[in-house]
């Protein structure tokens, strides 16, 4: 499966005073593609799953502005560590190019709220959208 591609809804609010996309929509917009690609990979798990997100990185790249069409997103899991994943995106503007690169990583927490090894069977599922680094 690998990387998937999803859309996300832009809002007037998303602007800044230039008109441009403001860097905290993107935070929005991650979270939003986050929560399809794992509720596709993790079904019904994906509520009683217990993770945390504990880094967002974004490099902006192109400016964005507001267009009636959904916005897409491209995501896929970059890595799946013991306890950890780190699930990449790129936001794509109507060219078509890499407007916004982005990771974010979550932690499985465990009953006592540490991080805890994530379940063989969440990671099978979260290997589904594991794409191979380029060489």
């Amino acid at each position: 499966m690998a990387r998937l591609r999803f859309t996300v809804e832009q809002r007037f609010a998303d602007l800044d005073l230039l008109g441009h996309v403001n860097n905290v929509a993107y935070v929005t917009y991650l979270q939003e593609v986050r929560l399809k690609l794992l509720s596709r990979l993790l079904g019904e798990r994906l509520l009683t799953m217990n993770h945390v997100v504990v880094r967002n990185e974004i490099d902006y790249l192109l400016p964005l502005s507001l267009r009636p069409e959904p916005l897409p997103v491209d995501t896929w899991i970059e890595r799946i560590g013991r306890s950890s994943y780190v699930i990449g995106c790129e936001v794509i503007d109507p060219e078509g190019r890499v407007a916004a690169k982005a990771t974010t990583v979550l932690v499985h927490l465990g009953s006592d709220g540490s991080a805890a090894p994530i379940p063989d069977e969440v990671r099978a599922l979260l290997a589904e959208a594991l794409e191979e680094p380029v060489a």
